[in-house]
């Protein structure tokens, strides 16, 4: 018996073309006799492809309603501009005192609910850092892990030993970058995925950012240190529980330009049968 409440199909538009069954990521759509028809809602992943693709508008789904969706718009960008626009991003490390104002932040944080995320958990946690003192601590504390990972003598002994020098001795901030802002990306402990899911939207909010005027960049090593479970961190963020720290990300007003696309390794790639 199919289970109707899920889906709704006007029989009058529906052509029975198949898109949406053939689409469908969860495979929980199969094309009946009078069209479509879901037997098993438990599977849907309220990803909305089934609305989205339905060339004549006969579809309907109750987790991704059509009345709250937005038509796709025209593409307003060529190759040439599409390729340069992501050629010209750039990891900032160099921010204005003054942090972002909430209003720009939520713009930026808005455009990560559209990333992309393993089965369409979008189960991404944010919180968001300001505080000097607050920073200051965050970023003792991550140069105290790294001395911890320097003392087990882990594989980033080396390396975190001369990120620890220019720290401590000559006093410049490579951890934090004296970024005003930091903000954290959180998902439930069960996930698996949730490292991907947050490189995914920091990604989406990092491509997005110098259209509102900010710059970013991935705070390497606080991240490192938070994906690593060390509590001092977890506490100073506040991470609850049944939660893990999945990514970082600096923010800020970019106190420079760049005006030149560096370039960089030439692609490596095989095609094999």
């Amino acid at each position: 018996m199919p289970v109707m409440d899920l889906i709704k199909v006007n029989r009058n538009k529906c052509v029975k073309c198949g898109l949406c069954v053939a689409d469908c990521p969860a495979c929980i759509l199969d094309m009946g006799e009078n069209g479509p028809e879901c037997n098993v809602d438990r599977g849907c992943m309220s990803c909305g492809h089934c609305v989205a693709i339905c060339p004549t508008g006969a579809m309907d789904n109750k987790y991704t309603p059509r009345e709250e969706m937005t038509p796709v718009p025209p593409s307003i960008i060529s190759e040439q501009q599409a390729y340069d626009f992501l050629r010209s991003r750039r990891s900032v490390r160099l921010f204005k005192p003054q942090p972002p104002k909430q209003e720009d932040v939520l713009k930026l944080l808005d455009i990560c609910r559209y990333a992309p995320t393993a089965g369409n958990s979008q189960s991404m946690y944010f919180t968001v850092i300001s505080n000097p003192d607050t920073l200051a601590a965050i970023r003792r504390t991550t140069a105290d892990w790294m001395a911890e990972e320097v003392e087990k003598e882990t594989v980033n002994k080396r390396y975190f030993k001369a990120v620890l020098h220019t720290f401590h001795e000559k006093k410049v901030d490579i951890i934090g970058r004296n970024a005003p802002m930091l903000i954290f990306v959180s998902t439930r402990r069960l996930n698996v995925t949730g490292v991907s899911n947050s490189e995914q939207c920091l990604a989406y909010a990092e491509l997005f950012a110098p259209a509102i005027g900010l710059g970013t960049t991935i705070a390497g090593f606080i991240q490192a240190c938070g994906i690593a479970g060390y509590k001092p961190l977890l506490d100073l963020v506040g991470i609850p529980p049944k939660q893990k720290l999945v990514g970082c990300m600096m923010v800020g007003y970019p106190r420079v330009k760049y005006k030149l696309m560096p370039e960089r390794q030439h692609l490596k790639c095989e095609f094999r049968e």
